[in-house]
C-alpha cells in the first residue's frame, strides 16, 4: 500500500510491508491459484527486473571507465 521510502523523517520505514521483484515473480507466477491470469504480470515484472539490472550494470561500467581514465597516469 505504501512504499518503505518517502519524504518523512526517518525516510526509510522498514515496518511497512513491501515485496521485492524476485519474490513478486515467485508469488504471482507460482503461488497464485490462477497462474494463467498472472502470467502477463510475471512477464512484465521480469522485464522490469532485467531492465533494472542492465541499467545498474551500465552505470557501474561507466563509473569504472571514468575512474580508470582519471587515475590512468597514477602508478602505485
Amino acid at each position: 500500500p505504501e512504499l518503505p521510502i518517502d519524504a518523512v523523517f526517518p525516510f526509510v520505514h522498514l515496518e511497512r510491508s513491501f515485496m521485492h521483484l524476485c519474490f513478486h515473480i515467485y508469488d504471482v507466477g507460482f503461488q497464485s491459484r490462477n497462474s494463467e491470469a498472472g502470467r502477463s504480470m510475471v512477464f512484465v515484472t521480469a522485464l522490469v527486473l532485467l531492465a533494472l539490472v542492465l541499467a545498474l550494470n551500465a552505470v557501474s561500467i561507466n563509473v569504472r571507465n571514468r575512474l580508470k581514465r582519471r587515475f590512468a597516469g597514477d602508478k602505485f
